[in-house]
């Protein structure tokens, strides 16, 4: 059952991601970004503007030999005292993948079937433009609960972002 909701909510997300670029580039005003994650993860993401204060954002990144994907809404805020800085909140869900003969999960001694994970995500994070750039770095702890095969707090999610703004 909750397999056959994740690829309809996948649809209805990008559909409503599609729409709002759409809408922003007719009015001139669209920002987004594609960056390199790396940290106790390694990946990449793509971050979307839809308001001037608020973002989607979709990371993928390998870790512990599997893949993972997160999709974040992200509310971001300004650092008056810093120009270009921003601070951000947000949360959203993710997925993860370990193939076996190359799955190690932690929660597992060896690896000898496939094992998935999926579950919520928090994430916190500073974010700095170089001024008259479009170039981004941002540094996140992004936590994440489990609900299937290893049901617990992942709490040391940590990664820098190097991001072009285009």
């Amino acid at each position: 059952m909750k397999k056959a909701l994740l690829f309809p909510s996948a649809i209805f997300i990008l559909a409503l991601l599609l729409s709002t670029a759409q809408v922003q580039a007719q009015q001139g005003s669209y920002n987004t970004m594609v960056g390199i994650r790396a940290g106790t993860s390694l990946g990449g993401a793509v971050k979307r503007f839809v308001t001037d204060h608020s973002a989607v954002e979709l990371m993928v990144f390998n870790r512990w030999k599997g893949w993972n994907a997160a999709l974040l809404y992200e509310r971001h805020m300004d650092i008056r005292e810093f120009r270009g800085m921003e601070w951000y909140l947000g949360g959203g869900a993710h997925y993860g993948i370990w193939k076996e003969p190359k799955a190690e999960p932690p929660w597992v001694y060896q690896g000898s079937e496939d094992y998935k994970a999926f579950g919520v995500d928090f994430i916190a994070g500073l974010e700095y433009n170089f001024y008259n750039t479009n170039i981004y770095l941002s540094f996140d702890w992004k936590p994440a609960y489990n609900f299937v095969d290893f049901t617990k707090l992942w709490w040391d999610e940590a990664a820098f972002t190097l991001r072009y703004s285009f």
